[in-house]
Order: structure tokens, then sequence, then C-alpha cells
């Protein structure tokens, strides 16, 4: 009888053991199965996104495409981040032309620049602008801005130059015959017409831009005079002209002979812009001529 009874245990005991045997993979009901345990280093849900499985990697190295998960707009486009950390800085525009690639303008040197000019508008009164025939060539320059006034304009767009106009204390005449035969008489004495104002700070120039007509062959005497009231002691002197017939004549040759021992480059010349010359055309013979400055 106790024999009957432990073998009817024993059989007991094995039955029970292979029912949980075959349900100890079976997750309970109501439980998620258990997430299996993730390898060293691995990021936590809710950090980061869950790498690729095998399986997905797999496919998308035989080139399969990958269902996707439901859409997120994508984020906006960022600017490229350097090795500080910082955006690269945008290419600023500029309101005028760069010059070619190797050559640079004075300014880009880091040179303080001034832009000193006499012109006969400026240097005389008009009674009557409206009497003035602006398609004479004889009269046409009395007029403001004046050739050479234009030409300083377009060289202080190109270069940021401090613009100062060179003017005498006694105005010249607006009739060209009277104006003519002064700047002779001037020119024959070797004369130095006192001049109204004075540049401030002179020396803080590196540069300067001389501009001037053309009388009589050469510079008007008042620029001389210009030319004697400064040291121009390690300044680059660059002479730009306004011009009939003659062209620049000796004025670059007596600009040199009256600044001995300073850097004087060849100058701009060009005939009398917006009569003999198109504005556009003489324009652009100033740029052309400051991108060359470089060389």
């Amino acid at each position: 009888m106790v024999r009957r009874l432990c073998a009817a245990a024993l059989l007991a005991l094995l039955f029970l053991g292979l029912i949980a045997c075959g349900e100890a993979d079976v997750p309970a009901e109501g439980m998620p199965p258990a997430s299996p345990s993730l390898p060293q280093g691995a990021a936590l849900s809710g950090q980061d996104a869950p790498e690729q499985s095998g399986a997905a990697a797999g496919a998308e190295e035989n080139g399969q495409e990958q269902p996707s998960k439901s859409p997120e707009p994508a984020p906006p486009e960022e600017a490229p981040v350097s090795e500080a950390g910082l955006p690269p800085a945008r290419p600023q525009e500029s309101a005028r032309p760069e010059p070619p690639a190797g050559e640079t303008r004075p300014e880009a040197q880091g040179n303080k620049i001034l832009i000193a000019y006499f012109t006969w508008a400026e240097n005389t009164v008009v009674d009557d602008p409206a009497a003035v025939d602006v398609d004479a060539t004889t009269s046409a320059s009395v007029l403001a801005p004046g050739h050479v006034a234009q030409m300083a304009g377009w060289i202080q767009a190109e270069t940021g130059g401090d613009l100062f106009s060179i003017v005498t204390t006694a105005p010249y005449s607006s009739d060209y015959d009277e104006c003519l035969e002064r700047a002779a008489d001037e020119k024959a004495d070797s004369a130095r017409p006192a001049l109204a104002g004075t540049v401030e700070n002179m020396a803080e120039y590196d540069v300067v831009f001389l501009g001037y007509p053309d009388w009589w062959a050469t510079c008007p005497m008042a620029v001389f005079a210009f030319l004697d009231s400064y040291d121009f002691t390690g300044k680059t002197v660059i002479p730009f002209c306004a011009h009939g017939t003659s062209g620049i004549a000796a004025s670059v040759r007596d600009i040199r002979a009256a600044l001995p021992g300073i850097t004087v480059l060849d100058a701009a010349g060009v005939q009398r812009p917006g009569m003999d010359t198109d504005l556009d055309a003489a324009r652009s013979t100033v740029i052309n001529w400051l991108d060359g400055l470089g060389n």
C-alpha cells in the first residue's frame, strides 16, 4: 500500500513538472514580454532613437528600402558649424564691384585715404547758372559738380576715402577767358594762391588721391599750394585729371618735382567726363584704373 502511494505521488510530481516546462515561454495574460537586457553602453528608451535591429540593418545593406515610422517634420536646415562651435560668417554683399583676384585696392590694405581735388565749379561764383550753355565745352565745367568732382565722387564710392575740396580764398572768374588768363599769370609767377580750408589730421592719411583739371599743360597753382602745405613723408600720392585734348600733359611730372622722395603713381586721365567722354565710359575708366593700382 505504501509503495502504491509513493508511486502515485511521484507520477503526480512528474506530471506537474511537465506542465510547468511547457508554459515557461508564454507570458501571463495582460503582461508584456520581458525586454531583453541591454548591452553595456546602450541608450535607455526615451533618450536616443533605438538602433536598427539586425534584420533591418541587413535589409538596408542589401539595398532594401525600410518602412519608415510615422513621418515627422524635418528639422530646419542649419548652417554648418565651425570647429569653434560658431556658424561661418556669411559673405557680405558689396555695393561696388570687387577687383579681380590678385588685385587689391588701397582700402583693402588697411590704408586711410584722402581724396583731395580742385575743380573750377567749386572755385567760382556763377551769378546765373541757367544762363550757362551746358553744351559749350568752355563753360559746362563751371557748373557743379564739375568734371574733377565727378571723378572724385567715383573714387570715393569705390575706396571709402574722405573727400576734401581744394578751394582758394579768391574765387576765379566764371568767364572762361578771364579764368584762363588768371591761370596763365599764376603759372608764369609760380604763384601759390591762398587756400580757404585745411585738412584735419593730415598725418593720419596713408594714401592721397589728388585730382585737378589740366590748366596750361599742368595743374592749377592752387594744387601746388596744397602740396606745399603738408608733409607727405611716407604717403602715396595718386593723381587723377580731367583734361581736354592735351591730356594730362606735364602735370604728373610737375607733381613729382614738387614732392621729391614721395611715391607718386601714374595718373588716370579722362577727357571731360559727360562731354567729350560718356559718363558711363568715364566711370568705367576710373574703376578699371583703381583695379589696376593693386598690380
